[in-house]
């Protein structure tokens, strides 16, 4: 399968799983859900039920969409609109298609990256919410979850700077 493809089709599976995790828990979520939690873990922010789930299932179709887009049309974006580093190099008409593929499919693994993340913690909220006894969040693995997405991203945009270096001119 083509590397650009690949990002593509888990950008669709992990799509499908966040809408078959939002149909799977909406009913049988509370009307009042806490939403946001304190540096305890405890709730200090509630939303309604179906509030909530519109907008978090709003955010997770942006994102895919943009995914989706980004693929789709990166190579009609103009140059001046590129924030690249050594832009003009690596932009030239030589070699601005292997360029433009390589960004739209890093963005869609960063979208990728930030679905896993989203599906991940808003599970972790509606289990919060779900569960008998005082609603909580379990603070290390909200922690585990937020270092392992940071160093998703970080590892992806040190891909891009490294990438797209300042070339070695031959002379």
């Amino acid at each position: 399968m083509e590397r650009g493809r690949f990002g593509l089709t888990v950008l669709a599976a992990l799509a499908i799983l966040a809408a078959y995790q939002l149909v799977r828990v909406y009913p049988l979520l509370p009307e009042r859900i806490a939403v946001h939690f304190g540096p305890e873990g405890r709730p200090d922010g509630w939303s309604g039920r179906l509030g909530f789930v519109l907008l978090y299932g709003a955010i997770e179709a942006v994102l895919v969409a943009f995914a989706a887009a980004t693929s789709r049309f990166a190579d009609r974006l103009p140059t001046h609109l590129w924030n690249l580093p050594n832009r003009d190099y690596w932009l030239a008409p030589e070699r601005r298609r292997e360029s433009v593929a390589f960004v739209a499919r890093t963005v869609v693994w960063i979208e990728n990256a930030t679905l896993v993340f989203l599906i991940a913690l808003a599970e972790i909220v509606f289990r919060a919410n779900l569960a008998h006894g005082p609603t909580r969040l379990p603070l290390p693995t909200v922690w585990a979850i937020l270092v392992a997405f940071v160093a998703a991203l970080t590892w992806l945009v040190v891909r891009i700077y490294a990438r797209f270096r300042k070339p070695l001119i031959a002379r």
